[in-house]
């Protein structure tokens, strides 16, 4: 129960309005991905905003150098996570022939169409943004990359995992979610499974805003500027989050966690900022 009281307190105060408009076959897709602990949900989740030409620079869709892909869209679910599936949509209610039907339905969203980048492109994408994210080199990492459709226009992606070497329970994982068909960012985050706590102290301190204004920075290209920022969310189990409002009339928002101020994860609204961080205001005695 501690363990699990650990995970939700680390949870981004948005998860939850997010999840409420990812589909479900999406949302099936993480549930059975083993590779990704419930704390990534607190680090991680898809936009839903409609994608628009936001003027981003966008990685060469190139061969990947120094690291390995695995396209997991080609590999389908393993016989275990099979069993999973149909252990949860044996007991929707459903009649046999429904079940069948959903189940066909999630394994084909979890499939590319023609118009979408291939797993390799997506993994490129997702190094380029996560290197200017947490300056890490790649080399000898391992990328998965899983496939989701998704209800929503313009929400389809791919999400990629770099997985080190000889990885452990404390190594850094990191992950990007991008659009499907151009690689915009929607989403990046580090994490491990040790579920330690990083309790974040000193939250009136305004260097938690300044800080998170220059990691934003960094993954920003030279043509977009920040023209506001403001502090949507500061607690000491779930750090701080800032909005960064973009000269493009784009928007995006990072969470700082502990005592060094790193950046747990960012979130990208190509339609600028909607509102769906603010779950609880900040007090008149919080940052910004």
């Amino acid at each position: 129960m501690s363990k699990l009281r650990s995970i939700i307190s680390k949870t981004w105060v948005f998860a939850a309005a997010a999840a409420l408009v990812v589909g479900s076959s999406s949302a099936m897709a993480f549930t059975l991905n083993n590779n990704v602990p419930e704390s990534a949900s607190a680090n991680a989740v898809s936009t839903t905003q409609v994608l628009k030409n936001s003027g981003q620079v966008q990685p060469a869709a190139a061969e990947p150098a120094g690291y390995t892909v695995v396209d997991l869209s080609k590999s389908g679910l393993d016989s275990e996570r099979k069993a999973a599936l149909k252990t949860k949509l044996d007991k929707s209610g459903m009649t046999p022939e429904q079940i069948e039907k959903e189940y066909n339905t999630i394994i084909a969203n979890m499939t590319p169409g023609e118009k979408d980048i291939s797993a390799e492109q997506a993994a490129a994408f997702a190094a380029d943004i996560l290197e200017k994210a947490y300056g890490v080199d790649f080399t000898g990492y391992t990328a998965e990359a899983s496939f989701s459709r998704n209800p929503v226009p313009y929400t389809d992606n791919w999400t990629v995992i770099f997985h080190a070497p000889q990885e452990t329970q404390n190594t850094k994982r990191y992950l990007a979610s991008v659009n499907s068909v151009d690689g915009t960012m929607l989403d990046a985050s580090s994490y491990d499974l040790s579920y330690q706590e990083e309790n974040s102290r000193d939250l009136q301190n305004p260097e938690w805003k300044d800080m998170a204004v220059q990691k934003i920075l960094k993954l920003l290209p030279e043509n977009v500027s920040i023209a506001s920022s403001k502090v949507v969310s500061a607690t000491t189990a779930g750090g701080v989050s800032v909005v960064c409002e973009l000269s493009d009339s784009s928007a995006m928002g990072v969470r700082l966690t502990g005592e060094n101020k790193e950046a747990a994860a960012y979130i990208y609204f190509p339609n600028g900022y909607d509102g769906s961080l603010d779950i609880k205001p900040v007090t008149e005695k919080g940052v910004g």
